[in-house]
């Protein structure tokens, strides 16, 4: 089998990704190859740097990616890091590499000695085309992962999803917790968005969220609340994550539930009493119904 290839971490697969991806199908569809994507499951900042979490777990990056027509691997990069740039390329030729697009700033292999200026060089040698996008990096300074995930940090959903080309979404298994929603009068779902991967942990306070049973057509708008639950002294360092689906009865324990994350609607706040936050809560939904009336 030959190959169009493009590498990357693709967290998000935002805006500036899609511009990789389509060239590579673009290249395959002209030069009659297979489009691949080699995705990195983490960035490397998940093993040098501040890690916050991946925007997207790296089964949903490959799912989209998947959609637009290519052939996936996922790699973790403990696996590949000792690999020298010299066997990095070697392994894409043995795969069936006969092009790879990149941007201008691309660079693989033990302490990054591969780049752009090898792989041309290699190209004849190894009967390969290289495909190079010379304005991504400008691209990528606008459209960034890291631009991403500092929105989302910041609460600036709208940014966030506007830079995907897409709603953000996150997903998780709903668990039992202390039924503090059902209590006060909204029963809440507490969902564990890192059940599998690593996912970024958004700005604390409240969202307008629309989602459901994971694979299932009924979708609801509804509340997401994100952080540490102060007004319950709870002492916890793993911020809670918890819905509460408007117009669903039902139960959700042990499925899995996924939301499109659409809108911030206010910070997290430590209330003095329970009734102080029911009366909010009450208000939170009475400013998404009113929100939700303009967007339908």
């Amino acid at each position: 089998m030959n190959y169009a290839v493009t590498i990357g971490t693709f967290d998000g697969v935002h805006k500036g990704h899609q511009i990789i991806l389509k060239k590579t199908l673009e290249v395959a569809k002209k030069n009659n190859l297979i489009p691949k994507a080699y995705i990195m499951k983490y960035p490397a900042t998940k093993y040098f740097g501040n890690f916050k979490g991946v925007i997207l777990p790296s089964y949903e990056r490959e799912k989209i990616i998947q959609s637009m027509g290519f052939e996936t691997e996922i790699f973790e990069l403990p696996d590949v890091i000792h690999i020298t740039h010299g066997e990095y390329l070697n392994f894409l030729v043995k795969e069936g590499m006969k092009a790879i697009v990149c941007g201008e700033d691309f660079t693989f292999g033990k302490e990054r000695k591969g780049d752009v200026s090898y792989l041309l060089a290699e190209q004849h040698k190894n009967n390969y085309y290289v495909e190079v996008l010379k304005d991504i990096k400008t691209s990528e300074t606008r459209i960034s992962s890291t631009f991403i995930r500092r929105a989302l940090l910041s609460g600036n959903i709208e940014e966030a999803n506007n830079l995907l080309g897409r709603n953000w979404t996150l997903e998780g298994p709903v668990y039992e917790d202390r039924h503090i929603g059902f209590k006060l009068g909204f029963p809440t779902a507490n969902i564990n968005i890192r059940y599998k991967e690593e996912v970024i942990y958004p700005h604390y306070g409240v969202y307008l969220v629309k989602g459901g049973i994971k694979n299932s057509s009924y979708k609801y708008y509804g509340l997401m609340s994100v952080g540490l639950r102060p007004t319950f002294n709870e002492k916890i360092t793993e911020p809670k994550v918890e819905i509460y689906f408007l117009d669903y009865f039902g139960d959700l324990y042990n499925k899995i539930v996924k939301i499109e994350v659409l809108k911030f609607l206010r910070e997290e706040i430590k209330f003095n009493s329970k009734q102080e936050l029911i009366n909010q809560m009450i208000k939170d939904e009475d400013n998404a119904r009113k929100i939700i009336n303009k967007i339908r």
